[in-house]
């Protein structure tokens, strides 16, 4: 076989649909887990509970606390491979932010 046998990877564009059908939610929290195959992703939300009173009251309360729940919205599993390149997309968006002066 020769070389104009040989098959040759073909780049087709992706073309992202249906993300405006998709619940836009907010994570404060993110949890990761590794095993052989994977890296595991897991975003949640915390809300800081609610202390009412003056400051020994609150600090009384606080004491009183053992945990914050953390609502979780959605776990992803991602492969290392992609996890490089999912680091690059979130660090050229944090500059991209920067840039424009966000906070």
């Amino acid at each position: 076989m020769g070389d104009n046998d040989t098959v040759k990877a073909v780049k087709v564009p992706l073309l992202w649909v249906g993300l405006d059908d998709l619940p836009l939610l907010s994570s404060n929290q993110v949890l990761t887990q590794v095993d052989p195959d994977h890296v595991f992703l897991s975003f949640g939300t915390a809300t800081p509970p609610v202390l009412m009173g003056d400051e020994e009251q609150v600090r009384d309360q606080a004491k009183r606390i053992s945990y914050v729940p953390v609502k979780g919205i959605t776990r992803l599993a991602i492969s290392r491979r992609h996890l490089g390149e999912l680091i690059e997309v979130l660090q050229r968006t944090a500059e991209t932010f920067d840039a424009q002066g966000g906070e």
